[in-house]
């Protein structure tokens, strides 16, 4: 006889919070909905402690909030960048992913993010990273040089218009762009890292994707290679 192991029921909770996530997913429950407790209490059968934990599953994965003050209660949230942010980071954080599988990831992420942005980039995007370009080859100060660094990947991730991948960018790209300060000592360093970024920006303005994919790829190996965060 094959032993197939102990099947697990689900329990109560989940299956509500499963019908509930489709419902909000699928936009038959909308965002401000309020979710009422007392009326799924009597129309699932399930005890107000499950209500209440199948609410609580909901809300780590932000799709409902509470509610505080006079009309308190959990309501549908909008769905955005955020719920996926949310999701990746905790993710990240509670399996410690190691910065040299980061390094791998943005390795990936940030030719193709520079390729879409040459793709779809608006005129008004084009504006925001020449300004944090120009702003970042007058930054002599080490953290604000990382830090606009850092908000000048995020604007072609943005101009990419991709949300997807625009937003695992926002939560992978600064965990490894933030290094330590001193990394961005040397006046090399940063000159060299703002003229890469500027032909990256040449040939997103251009529109040529080829080339603007493989001209982030060079950055990003070199960028990993001055800060020593190799690839595994």
């Amino acid at each position: 006889m094959t032993d197939i192991g102990k099947i697990e029921a689900k329990k109560g909770f989940e299956t509500l919070a499963e019908a509930l996530r489709e419902q909000i997913l699928g936009g038959t429950i909308a965002p401000g909905d309020v979710l009422n407790e007392l009326e799924f209490v009597e129309t699932s059968g399930l005890s107000r402690g499950s209500v209440r934990e199948a609410f609580r599953v909901l809300e780590t994965q932000g799709l409902v909030s509470t509610r505080r003050g006079r009309n308190s209660g959990r309501v549908a949230l909008q769905l955005d960048g955020d719920v996926l942010r949310r999701s990746l980071d905790m993710f990240i954080r509670g399996k410690k992913v190691p910065i040299s599988v980061l390094a791998e990831t943005i390795q990936v992420f940030a030719p193709a993010l520079a390729e879409l942005a040459a793709r779809h980039r608006t005129e008004e995007d084009i504006r925001l990273m020449l300004d944090l370009l120009e702003k970042l080859a007058t930054m002599n100060e080490p953290a604000g040089f990382v830090a606009t660094n850092i908000r000048w990947h995020l604007a072609v991730s943005k101009a990419s218009h991709n949300p997807i991948l625009a937003s695992v960018y926002q939560i992978i790209g600064p965990n490894l762009l933030t290094p330590e300060a001193e990394g961005f000592v040397t006046t090399r360093i940063r000159t060299n890292t703002v003229a890469a970024e500027r032909l990256v920006l040449d040939a997103i303005i251009a529109q040529d994707g080829e080339v603007a994919r493989r001209r982030m790829e060079s950055h990003i190996r070199a960028y990993n290679k001055q800060l020593e965060l190799k690839p595994r």
